[in-house]
């Protein structure tokens, strides 16, 4: 590396740092009794800086990521260790481990800095090999997880450790800027890549935006002014000077998806490897080209194919029937169709909303509301769709489930009874809630 030291002489200061700070036991194991109790996610859940839906919403957990316990649950509240302070996640959405695990998020991925001269190491350990070694002040990539005292760092392009007493405390989530663009058109700076999320400003033609080098379907995320967001990529011309492989792929039209689905695929073929399902009336931006039947797109910061047939000129005059329900993203407006088909009883059905106390599928796009006519007397229906959601959940790409204060999640495979919210809305007594798995 061009900022490491010669080995010789840092390993001779590393065996003087370590011997000082065993001394004062920084480096000290830990004992069994400071034994750590971990928890897995269930679905995404937000992690808040208190116990409290009103508290200021740190970062996000996604199924199956684990965390360290920095307590005991008190009021449905888990408090966590995160990014070097106590943070709080609504615990219903994650089940204790029977057997701690060794390896967990412990803050978002960012960046922090080396406060000494320090080893970076294969695995998380100090007899693991040092592959490198970072001078005092270098800024290094984490990723956020972390194996005991020893943080997952990047460095030379792999996975590597570094010992956290030798970093910064907090973390800067700052996206590193990789290339310059210029907007081609009136761009809405989005909080997510989809549609549904909150425009936080319009950019203007002309507007000079900043790439992380990170794509999610039709979007690119950018830096503006201080403000982190996703913008539609087929409008992002890069200046001059910009490294080919950075170069975008530019829009020449937007077409509209106007069969019931359209699988976006690798190549034009329609054996290539599916990369994922557009709803009817998803936009898609083509670049031009077309072969055998499919015409080229734009997608995750390249190009990918979607059948002609499938595609139109304008976007198709039917939809789901409110702006709820047409702002939701493919696998939620599918299970609106099937609900519609399999239980003509359930009249009315939510899906997105701006905003959600709880979780942010409703916010995203990924939720539906299924309301229940007469209720309290009509318990039966509930339970049919709840059950027709569990029986399809993999199919349909369903995350969880809540029905009369219980959750159910496809990954748990069981009920678990949650807490007394307050009215039989938030108790979910009137409608079975399902969310399901980014399109």
């Amino acid at each position: 590396m061009s900022r490491a030291l010669t080995a010789a002489r840092v390993a001779l200061a590393w065996v003087a740092i370590t011997a000082s700070l065993v001394a004062a036991s920084v480096l000290a194991p830990t004992s069994a009794a400071a034994a750590t109790t971990t928890w897995t996610a269930s679905t995404s859940v937000n992690i808040r800086a208190g116990a409290s839906t009103s508290k200021t919403i740190l970062g996000q957990l996604q199924a199956g990521q684990t965390v360290v316990a920095a307590g005991k649950v008190s009021g449905d509240w888990l408090p966590i260790t995160w990014d070097n302070a106590k943070a709080y996640v609504w615990a219903e959405y994650l089940d204790q481990d029977k057997t701690a695990a060794s390896v967990v998020f412990s803050g978002p991925a960012g960046r922090r800095t080396a406060t000494v001269n320090v080893n970076v190491r294969a695995t998380a350990s100090l007899d693991a090999d040092i592959t490198a070694i970072l001078t005092k002040g270098t800024a290094v990539p984490v990723t956020g997880l972390s194996s005991g005292v020893f943080a997952q760092v990047t460095v030379d392009g792999r996975t590597q450790w570094i010992h956290s007493s030798f970093l910064s405390t907090t973390t800067d989530t700052t996206p590193a800027v990789i290339a310059s663009y210029t907007t081609t058109a009136k761009l809405a700076l989005r909080t997510t890549a989809s549609l549904a999320a909150t425009n936080q400003k319009t950019l203007a033609i002309g507007s000079t935006v900043g790439s992380t080098g990170n794509h999610s379907g039709g979007y690119t995320q950018v830096v503006y002014s201080g403000k982190v967001g996703w913008v539609v990529t087929g409008y992002l011309k890069a200046v001059a000077g910009t490294p080919a492989d950075l170069v975008l792929p530019m829009r020449k039209e937007t077409l509209y998806v106007n069969a019931s689905s359209a699988v976006v695929r690798k190549s034009a073929d329609a054996e290539s490897a599916a990369l994922a399902t557009l709803a009817q009336g998803d936009p898609v931006r083509t670049t031009g080209p077309t072969k055998s039947g499919f015409t080229e797109v734009i997608w995750n910061g390249g190009t990918s194919w979607v059948a002609t047939a499938s595609l139109a000129a304008t976007k198709p005059t039917t939809d789901l029937g409110s702006d709820s329900l047409n702002k939701l993203e493919p696998y939620g407006k599918a299970a609106v169709l099937e609900v519609r088909a399999n239980f003509p009883e359930i009249k009315t059905i939510y899906g997105w909303r701006s905003s959600s106390a709880y979780s942010s599928d409703h916010p995203n796009g990924r939720a539906i509301d299924n309301m229940i006519p007469s209720y309290k007397s009509n318990k039966a229906l509930g339970d049919r769709v709840a059950q027709y959601f569990i029986d399809n959940g993999k199919r349909l790409h369903v995350t969880y489930i809540i029905w009369r204060q219980r959750n159910y999640t496809i990954s748990r495979g069981y009920w678990k009874a949650m807490e007394d919210r307050g009215s039989d809305t938030q108790n979910h007594m009137d409608h079975v809630h399902v969310s399901f798995e980014p399109s």
